[in-house]
């Protein structure tokens, strides 16, 4: 039997004879401790996997009251062992979750027992308080913000996204309806509608919607809203997930303009591009192929400029190529097109 055990008792004889049984079993006594004061050094600096824990100790603070400590600030659970049995006792020391609880005196086996199941416990609860910690620092660290809400709308958390894209703290929206916090509206200033309490409600997904953050700021943000279900199938709550639009909003401009860059570059006409001043700033395959000039003798002039070139490459048969072809004229926001 292996594991990390401190003993808070307050007879050093018979603190003395538990550790020596303890170490018997194989166990490894990391501190023995008096009050409370003494347990809580021990359990900060050597992180016990279990306290034994004797009810009556010296101190300001009874054995029930440090075993309280000890889980709440260290999650090291305990054993209580005493002589006391009264009904009193017994219940205060139930309230405090404990691991065992054996009478004084008690027998070796007993307390053999009782460590082989604590200790499988507490190994067992700290695998999933790890598990558990990674899950919600993998959710912390998310870009996307979510916000979880009970059936009747109400938030029960929210991840640091969320935080940010709120301006809401988990701290001050926890407990407070939904709509309280996510202030959307659509491109008609329509509000969001109310999803998170009605039954049978699939996931939905919109994009663009406007998110008014306290103090009148706004963004701009995508949502999608899903049920969330347990283990029997049943809706216990819902999910609502935050991306910022702004990075959709980028991407899709990037993917147009490699897409235009794209089609101008294989169109099989020959084609310029102009700026707002009218000059060239792109030529494409076609017109270097049929024209047989060198791109450079094009970029920054103008149309007029070509027609007066003293090479008849340009001024005649490139001219009249993209005249014949016609032009087309796109909006000063993007460079104009002739082909």
């Amino acid at each position: 039997m292996k594991g990390k055990l401190l003993i808070v008792e307050d007879e050093p004889i018979v603190a003395l004879d538990l550790k020596q049984e303890l170490e018997s079993l194989g166990c490894e006594v990391v501190g023995v401790a008096e009050s409370a004061d003494e347990a809580l050094a021990v359990a900060e600096l050597m992180h016990p996997d279990l306290a034994l824990m004797d009810v009556r100790i010296v101190g300001s603070m009874d054995g029930i009251q440090t075993a309280r400590l000890l889980r709440s600030a260290y999650q090291v659970p305990a054993i209580f062992l005493t002589s006391y049995s009264d009904d009193t006792t017994i219940a205060r020391a139930a309230r405090e979750m404990p691991y065992g609880y054996l009478t004084k005196p008690f027998q070796s086996r007993e307390l053999k027992a009782s460590l082989q199941v604590a200790l499988t416990k507490a190994q067992d609860d700290a695998s999933e308080r790890a598990a558990h910690q990674e899950i919600s620092a993998t959710v912390s660290g998310m870009r996307e913000g979510l916000v979880m809400v009970t059936l009747d709308g109400a938030v029960q958390f929210m991840n640091a996204s969320a935080e940010a894209l709120t301006g809401w703290s988990l701290e001050r929206a926890r407990g407070r309806y939904l709509k309280d916090i996510l202030n959307l509206s659509d491109e008609r200033n329509r509000p969001m509608p109310t999803l998170t309490g009605r039954a049978g409600v699939s996931e939905v997904e919109e994009f663009g919607w406007t998110l008014g953050q306290p103090g009148g700021s706004t963004v701009l943000v995508d949502f999608s809203v899903a049920p969330l279900v347990d283990q029997a199938g049943q809706r216990t709550g819902t999910v609502v997930t935050l991306r910022n639009a702004g990075e959709r909003l980028r991407s899709q401009a990037v993917e147009e303009t490699l897409d235009d860059g794209h089609s101008f570059d294989t169109a099989p006409m020959a084609m310029v591009q102009l700026d707002n001043e009218g000059r060239i700033v792109r030529v494409n395959k076609a017109l270097l192929l049929e024209s047989g000039v060198e791109a450079e003798c094009l970029l920054g002039r103008s149309l007029t400029g070509l027609s007066m070139d003293p090479d008849p490459r340009i001024a005649k048969q490139l001219m009249h190529k993209l005249l014949q072809q016609g032009g087309t004229s796109v909006t000063t926001a993007r460079p104009r097109v002739l082909n």
